[in-house]
């Protein structure tokens, strides 16, 4: 039986589902010169979401974790005993400890 609050929970991480495209855009932006001001309003709303419980999956040289990375590409490694992540090209998100989107990544090795 559910509570309402599960329900809100559910819906609160729905919200939070629904704003990740607006931190794809802001990441983007700022890769290619976006101002000052854009990283401020981005770091604004990251902390307030983030003391709510998101957290941002950004793994580069991590070692590969199929449960929380999504590999789109891959490139031949120096004899590494694992995987790694070598470029990240999509942040992930988790919302309290539950991946709501994988981390896109390339995976050397």
């Amino acid at each position: 039986m559910t509570t309402p609050h599960d329900r809100g929970e559910t819906d609160a991480a729905g919200l939070v589902e629904k704003l990740l495209p607006v931190f794809d855009t802001v990441d983007l932006a700022v890769a290619h010169g976006g101002g000052e001001e854009v990283k401020q309003v981005w770091t604004a709303l990251f902390e307030a979401l983030e003391r709510e419980g998101l957290e941002r999956i950004d793994p580069t040289g991590g070692v590969f974790d199929p449960t929380v990375h999504d590999a789109v590409a891959h490139e031949p490694g120096d004899s590494c005993p694992e995987p790694e992540v070598s470029e990240v090209m999509r942040a992930g998100y988790r919302w309290k400890g539950r991946v709501l989107r994988p981390a896109m990544v390339k995976v050397k090795g």
